[in-house]
């Protein structure tokens, strides 16, 4: 396997060039089977605009199917969100629904944590059972911007005769600072404060505590190759990352122009230097893994394809599925919405 690296606009982009790999029966029969224990206990960071819902859905399923407690918020009916409200070790008992499988209601020891929520390790060890995974996914800061710019109507109230003028125009005033989702928001979800947005010393420190408090940081534009190494992160099988795509409903998204480009790498300096530092390390990740790496992208690839044609009929494929009809369990769980349920599930009057 060789790696080339390319600096295009001054974004760094990683193209990766992979040998052939001929996978027999029995090597597909060894990647299926994990030769270690599942783990249902993970708290998921979920940052905006960035392929977070389809991975918040893998976590529902996962679940629903294993009866798992879930942190959500008591009051957001919607979608148990917490977003920017701030946690402390006494926010179980005040704000979240109770465990699962209880006699008396109990805030602690929850197994998935997969909602918006401003990262705090010390404050989420204090109610996650021991041995917790902490993951997250990052996305490229100059796309993720644009989509949160337009999915979150940033652009409102914005004079401009095209996005890309209104998003300058935005970037140079002050409108950023009535929105949690208009600057750095990446970094701003995973604990970076405001008033440090512009402090290269305190985002290095952020960075350097992630990298100590995070198992994995996935990339959003190697949707994938993050999934593959989620599977072997949480001992998953296959079938445990299978996806549909979630939320993706933001307006058309201009071109990303030279001098766009420039404005938000100064206007999103945090978020440019988290996703550089964990890019790399994502491939270093793949790198130690090995070719065995390679050969799994493509079992999941496969496996992907054809659940996709056999249940949703979004695919094609040549091994005489049947088409979209399918209602065995893990269709069924990839087309409902699963939250309800979760929800329901957990509600109890305490």
């Amino acid at each position: 396997m060789s790696v080339l690296n390319i600096k295009l606009n001054s974004c760094l982009l990683f193209v990766r060039r992979t040998d052939d790999h001929v996978t027999q029966p029995n090597d597909i029969l060894a990647l299926k089977t994990p030769l270690c224990s599942s783990l249902g206990n993970v708290v998921y960071i979920k940052t905006h605009k960035t392929s977070s819902t389809t991975v918040q859905s893998i976590f529902h399923r996962y679940g629903l199917k294993r009866n798992l407690s879930f942190v959500f918020r008591r009051a957001n009916k919607r979608n148990g969100h917490i977003r920017y409200i701030k946690i402390t070790k006494a926010s179980p008992k005040t704000m979240f629904l109770p465990v699962l499988g209880t006699g008396n209601c109990s805030y602690k020891g929850y197994n998935i944590s997969a909602v918006h929520v401003v990262h705090n390790r010390p404050v989420m060890d204090s109610y996650m059972n021991p041995g917790t995974k902490y993951v997250t996914i990052l996305r490229n800061p100059a796309s993720q911007l644009i989509s949160a710019f337009l999915f979150f109507h940033l652009d409102k109230n914005v004079f401009g005769t095209s996005v890309e003028e209104k998003l300058i125009r935005y970037m140079k005033g002050r409108k950023w600072m009535k929105s949690s989702y208009g600057r750095n928001s990446q970094s701003y979800d995973l604990g970076l404060s405001r008033s440090k947005f512009k402090n290269k010393t305190e985002i290095n420190l952020l960075i350097e505590r992630l990298s100590k408090e995070l198992d994995l940081v996935m990339i959003a534009e190697y949707f994938e190759e993050s999934l593959v190494l989620l599977k072997r992160e949480l001992c998953w099988y296959f079938e445990d990352i299978v996806y549909t795509v979630k939320n993706n409903r933001s307006r058309s998204k201009p071109p990303l122009s030279r001098n766009l480009l420039k404005e938000i790498k100064t206007f999103n300096k945090a978020d440019f230097m988290l996703y550089e530092h964990f890019n790399e390390t994502f491939w270093n990740k793949i790198a130690q893994v090995g070719p065995v790496f390679w050969k799994e992208l493509a079992e999941f690839k496969r496996l992907q394809h054809e659940t996709m044609f056999r249940c949703v009929n979004v695919a094609t494929s040549s091994t005489g599925s049947v088409h979209g009809n399918h209602s065995d369990d893990l269709c069924k769980h990839l087309k409902e919405h699963t939250f309800t349920a979760l929800f329901h599930r957990q509600t109890r009057n305490c």
